[in-house]
């Protein structure tokens, strides 16, 4: 008899914190609260922004947004990157249009086989963990409006 080892992810967050790239995500999930609904059972996909993302907004407008008045704010931003269902890369195939756990509808298509999400590339996608998948993008997602 062969036995295989079991292969054991962390959930959202466990991935996000291990990896070293998403300190000012990790920063901005804690302070929204969101990182303790990322633990949950899920499924989750997350659009991640990797910490380089976050230099196209202001250090004035990304510490303001850490502020205990502006939470419902930050929720709202944070809210476009995630979805409660598990979306892979090989789900799409041309261009879909889904709601983000803050209402909103987002775009999510594939262009010369790379992923978008509204105006963000995902430069890596499909990491499994055991709560969803998370995909990293290169960019926060700004509402389109």
């Amino acid at each position: 008899m062969i036995l295989t080892p079991s292969i054991t992810f962390g959930n959202v967050i466990d991935k996000l914190n291990e990896t070293g790239r998403f300190t000012k995500l990790n920063e901005t999930l804690t302070k929204s609260g969101l990182n303790n609904n990322l633990k949950g059972n899920g499924p989750f996909t997350v659009f991640a922004p990797l910490d380089d993302a976050f230099a196209a907004i202001s250090a004035k407008t990304y510490y303001g947004l850490l502020n205990e008045d502006n939470k419902d704010k930050l929720i709202k931003i944070l809210g476009r990157h995630v979805f409660l269902k598990k979306i892979t890369s090989s789900e799409i195939d041309d261009e879909i249009k889904i709601k983000a756990i803050n209402g909103e509808e987002i775009t999510i298509k594939k262009v010369n086989g790379i992923v978008y999400i509204n105006e963000a590339e995902v430069v890596k996608a499909d990491v499994e963990v055991s709560n969803g998948v998370i995909h990293y993008i290169n960019r926060v997602l700004q509402p389109l409006n």
